[in-house]
């Protein structure tokens, strides 16, 4: 039998499709990231929930094995993540790399992402854009991620948690102000929220929820050697006393720019 990749719904479930829930309904086993909020979909759809086994980032390589032995066995076997598409920043990667490797049909079912519905709804070009999903935790990371995605053609696109979204705004618009940007927050849900404005328009406090961050196209971060120096160590020192970051973590990113120009 194939491996059915599911899509759930990103909130609200009235986007959920006849074909998803007949093929959750008819699997004989349900794969989650949480058991406990699939077990919520079901109930919500008014559906009967199979066996339903946890696959998340830190179990999901030890079902591979019992995982591709049941496919091959014929069992009718169902991915899922807690919303979305599965194996876009979610789990189940691996057991979709691991159905090819044994060649085994991997078919989709395809509905809500909260990439496409923030990228509809932001109003910013979509043709290129760029999934980053989310950025580093630490702050010199961060800005060195920043930094490489601005070299990027296009809009970007991020997540965050409404708790951390504030401080990467506040960052990105110090390295970038002129972009413009759209937050996007509880999409699909009763308190959804669409923001839009300049990098240094945009709140840079807590927020509830998750959050789909679109920021524009722009020209990408340079530094001017002409007010720093030519020296890649004394343009590094200035960056890490502007950004916040250790020295190492601004000279590391320069060096990274340079070779990836090169």
């Amino acid at each position: 039998m194939p491996l059915f990749v599911v899509a759930t719904p990103i909130g609200n479930l009235e986007e959920a499709s006849p074909r998803m829930a007949r093929v959750l309904q008819e699997a004989d086993l349900v794969l989650c990231e949480d058991t406990r909020r699939t077990r919520t979909l079901f109930a919500g759809l008014e559906l009967v929930a199979p066996k339903l086994v946890s696959c998340h980032a830190h179990n999901e390589g030890t079902r591979l094995a019992d995982v591709i032995a049941r496919l091959e066995q014929g069992q009718n076997i169902a991915l899922v993540s807690d919303a979305g598409a599965p194996g876009v920043s979610d789990p189940g990667g691996f057991i979709v790399e691991a159905a090819h490797a044994s060649s085994i049909p991997v078919h989709v079912v395809s509905g809500p992402s909260s990439v496409t519905a923030a990228l509809s709804v932001s109003g910013l070009p979509a043709t290129p854009f760029h999934f980053l999903g989310f950025l580093p935790r630490k702050t010199g990371a961060m800005t060195k991620a920043i930094i490489a995605a601005s070299q990027l053609e296009g809009t970007l696109v991020f997540l965050e948690s409404g708790r951390r979204v504030g401080g990467v705004i506040e960052q990105m618009a110090s390295l970038m102000p002129d972009r413009e940007a759209v937050i996007c927050r509880e999409l699909t849900k009763k308190f959804e929220e669409v923001i839009r404005g300049h990098l240094t328009g945009l709140p840079t406090t807590d927020q509830r929820g998750e959050v789909v961050l679109v920021v524009g196209p722009g020209a990408p971060i340079v530094v001017d050697p002409v007010e720093v120096g030519p020296n890649l160590k004394v343009i590094a020192s200035a960056l890490a006393e502007r950004w916040g970051c250790k020295k190492s973590l601004a000279y590391a990113a320069l060096v990274q720019l340079e070779n990836d120009r090169e």
